[in-house]
């Protein structure tokens, strides 16, 4: 499964910081789904980061390589 955090956050230009600080999620989490090296991520930050970019679940994840 891969995160598409990446590519979601260089189309709104906005950077890890500026997310963080917009939704009050911890460094560390943003990093990790960022640089794809999560092993699981919490209901309550995928549904703050679909909100945030206005996006469904399935335009978060993927689940191959498609960058």
């Amino acid at each position: 499964m891969r995160c598409r955090l990446r590519v979601l956050m260089a189309e709104k230009e906005i950077t890890q910081i500026q997310l963080r600080e917009s939704l009050g999620l911890g460094s560390n989490t943003i990093s990790k789904l960022y640089n794809n090296r999560f092993d699981r991520v919490d209901r309550e930050t995928i549904e703050k980061l679909c909100d945030y970019f206005g996006v469904e679940i399935g335009d978060l994840f993927t689940l191959k390589d498609e960058e």
